[in-house]
């Protein structure tokens, strides 16, 4: 060998050695989440009680049931490693704060019966991060309850089926992604490294070096202060990238600083180990703010229409001190009877992070306005956070082909008394899709994705031209937001859009406004077509029943009405109004409008998607003014 090349070797293994030196030896068992003794308290009179009793019960309920096997769904073990993590979480923690050798008893057992699985479905490693979770949290857990023998067994399975698969790059990409996986992934291989840590150090110390420094592309998405994914992936990328950080800060409880590599400007607080980004703390805004005061959520990208209790806000709320965080997530849960819960496997957290901010009220925020940048800026505002009944805006840019995003530039949520005037029907369940053949993660233009129905241009609050997607390469910005103290006629609360690069192909000019004036909504579109002719299709779905007379819609809901209606400046194109189906109907295939609608489409039922269609002749300009007005 020669000197260069061992000095090469050597100044690489210096390396590695300064790198692990920075990390010591963890605490003892149990060192995930809480130490013993710092179990939460929860009083019998507290508003909390009903989560802790919520827990109980179902610890109670899962004593009779099999453990988890090993059943496949799809291309996905998934469904059963959330299976694990929910019971083993569950069980754990009940025994840990009530007490009852038969829970510790359960959870053991469905340590061993997942231990014994031929794997843990590496080639989808979402299902291998979340078990190496579940069994990690049981394994420190319930450490002194467990034999020798069971100790060893759920070890071996933690490193041989959980940590070694993430040497094979080929299933392990999430080290060098910048989405949720990167977040799930690590914290799973995070938390199985730091429980069998006495097993085999040197390795641990690696396994937990890498996913420290991979995980700083996590923070990417955060960047403006929002999430691309939307709010149900805010649930599951944070909730995840939560459990790592919590992981880190307990298993090592002297001052270290674990996110070291970050730029200065960071949040840590006091007493506790870890570099926060200040855009990762602003996005619990972006989480409370996407939920509706129907009980909705924004639901635009791969999200549900109705909002589950973000309870990990009671841990961004630990690190920034806003309690009113809480508020909109404590209604959902107590209107739900804590029965809609985002990653609901991991409620556990909730109490576990209130038993770290004792003594503070949770009160409406104050805020009526939101916007961020990133990938997917949006613009929202709402009248007031105590009543169903607030007003409430929603208006996005975007990238389409973004992750979990959908064809829907410009798009646009209005929710008023009650009602989602304007909505967006949210996502599809993959495994509906992908067994019909169907490729959903191409994200290229002429990717089979745009042709399902809720994920592709036919179904949005936006414009379409000649029946085809916008682009979805293009990136959409707002150029400005408006944000007056009470909204009105003369000053109305909205957002603009330049939306010209999606549509470069067929309009000149595009631009959209998207305003509230306190009582209505308007959507301005401003137009020009480019060279050729072209056909522009206005669209917007709604949850109210809709019928059309006398050239405007009459929308009705729950006792509430509004209407419709369009008016032109400029040229004057003959409009026509439709009413376009939202469900496929196989004894209708040929049906007008139904060219959008698939059989692997799922129905929508409780919808109507109305709007117009009209011609703009080479180069001429239209402004298209839509108003959904209280007036009838």
């Amino acid at each position: 060998m020669t000197s260069i090349r061992r000095l090469v070797l050597l100044s690489f293994v210096l390396l590695c050695t300064a790198a692990f030196a920075q990390i010591p030896e963890p605490g003892p068992h149990p060192r995930l989440l809480m130490a013993e003794g710092e179990e939460p308290s929860i009083a019998a009179g507290s508003r909390f009680a009903k989560a802790d009793s919520i827990i109980v019960a179902f610890s109670n309920a899962v004593l009779d049931e099999p453990p988890v096997t090993r059943k496949m769904i799809g291309k996905r073990l998934l469904h059963t490693s959330r299976e694990a993590l929910k019971r083993i979480f569950w069980l754990g923690y009940t025994y840990r704060t009530h007490g009852g050798e038969a829970y510790a008893r359960r959870a053991i057992d469905e340590m061993l019966a997942a231990s014994a699985f031929d794997d843990w479905n590496p080639s989808h490693f979402l299902d291998v991060g979340e078990m190496t979770m579940a069994l990690a949290i049981g394994y420190d857990w319930l450490y002194g309850q467990m034999s020798q023998r069971e100790r060893e067994t759920v070890a071996k399975a933690i490193i041989d089926k959980g940590l070694q698969p993430a040497s094979n790059e080929a299933d392990a990409w999430f080290y060098r992604s910048e989405i949720n996986w990167n977040a799930v992934c690590n914290a799973g291989m995070v938390y199985g490294a730091l429980a069998v840590w006495e097993k085999d150090p040197e390795f641990c110390r690696s396994m937990l070096e890498k996913s420290l420094e991979s995980n700083k592309l996590a923070y990417k998405a955060y960047e403006g202060g929002g999430y691309p994914e939307g709010y149900n992936y805010w649930g599951y990328g944070t909730s995840f990238q939560i459990m790592l950080e919590a992981a880190v800060e307990s298993a090592f409880p002297q001052k270290w600083p674990v996110r070291a590599g970050y730029d200065d400007d960071v949040t840590v607080m006091p007493g506790r180990a870890g570099h926060l980004p200040p855009d990762f703390l602003s996005s619990a805004d972006f989480v409370r703010f996407t939920s509706t005061p129907a009980g909705n959520c924004y639901s635009f990208s791969d999200s549900y229409r109705k909002a589950s209790g973000q309870y990990m806000q009671a841990w961004m709320m630990t690190r920034t001190g806003d309690s009113s965080l809480l508020y909109p997530e404590m209604r959902i849960m107590e209107d739900t009877g804590y029965k809609r819960l985002c990653e609901e496997r991991l409620f556990p957290m909730f109490l576990i992070s209130l038993s770290r901010m004792p003594g503070f009220e949770i009160s409406p925020p104050e805020k009526h306005y939101y916007e961020c940048g990133g990938t997917t800026p949006i613009f929202v505002y709402r009248s007031g956070w105590t009543s169903r009944n607030d007003d409430y805006l929603g208006v996005k840019g975007g990238l389409s082909m973004s992750s979990h995003s959908h064809c829907d530039q410009g798009s646009f949520y209005f929710e008023s008394d009650g009602v989602a005037w304007a909505t967006d029907l949210g996502m599809q369940d993959y495994n509906s899709l992908e067994s019909a053949g169907v490729d959903l993660w191409d994200m290229t233009q002429d990717s089979e994705r745009w042709e399902v129905f809720r994920i592709g241009p036919f179904s949005h609050n936006i414009l379409t031209i000649n029946w085809k997607a916008p682009k979805v390469n293009r990136v959409i910005n707002l150029l400005r937001t408006r944000k007056p103290d009470v909204p009105s006629a003369a000053d109305p609360a909205g957002a603009e859009l330049y939306l010209r690069p999606a549509y470069d192909d067929d309009l000149a000019d595009y631009r959209r406004e998207v305003l509230f004036d306190g009582e209505d909504l308007h959507v301005v579109d401003y137009l020009q077509a480019g060279d050729s002719t072209c056909t522009i299709r206005w669209a917007m779905c709604t949850e109210a029943e809709a019928t059309l007379s006398d050239g405007r819609f009459l929308l009705r809901a729950d006792g509430k009405c509004r209407s419709l209606s369009v008016t032109t400046e400029g040229s004057t194109p003959e409009i026509t109004p439709h009413l376009w189906p939202t469900t496929y109907d196989a004894e209708a295939p040929d049906l007008e409008g139904m060219q959008y609608l698939h059989p692997t489409d799922v129905p929508n039922p409780g919808t109507a998607l109305l709007g117009y269609t009209f011609t703009l002749l080479p180069r001429q300009k239209v402004v298209l003014h839509s108003v959904l007005s209280k007036e009838l």
